[in-house]
């Protein structure tokens, strides 16, 4: 399943409960940010950014963060990271690092030495799945790969 295909599912879920998808952004914004981050970003990464400029959902107040709200505040990224995603308002956050090997790798900002996964295709069918709470979620997989 590619990422456009995961953004729609995402959308038709939550339409109920309320959902607002950005426009997508553009190349320049992509390669904009990428300068400000330090690194290209990974295709599923870029991907999603030209399908979506990031979305918010009412369930879990859980938010895609838009790549000019990310640039907006210095604590959402850094050397070779950055933050992509929230919910409760910032109550608990993920973020994409690139390694010393030039590697890919998500993380739960309350535990940035774990790995989550590489792919964000896999995180979006997660939240898809089970939102951040519910049976197959974002949580209920910290769990099974033993990150808590």
């Amino acid at each position: 399943m590619n990422i456009g295909d995961l953004v729609n599912l995402i959308r038709h879920k939550h339409n109920n409960n309320g959902i607002d998808v950005n426009p997508p952004a553009s190349l320049f914004d992509i390669a904009d940010f990428e300068r400000k981050i330090g690194f290209s970003l990974p295709i599923d990464f870029r991907e999603f950014y030209l399908t979506c400029n990031g979305f918010g959902c009412n369930d879990d107040i859980f938010n895609m963060v838009a790549l000019q709200d990310i640039k907006q505040y210095q604590q959402d990224y850094g050397d070779n990271w950055f933050y992509f995603s929230e919910y409760m308002i910032y109550s608990d956050m993920w973020g994409l690092r690139r390694t010393k090997t030039g590697k890919f790798e998500i993380f739960n900002g309350s535990y940035p030495d774990k790995t989550i996964t590489s792919s964000l295709t896999e995180f979006l069918q997660r939240f898809l799945t089970g939102n951040v709470f519910e049976t197959g979620g974002l949580y209920e997989w910290h769990d099974e790969i033993g990150i808590k």
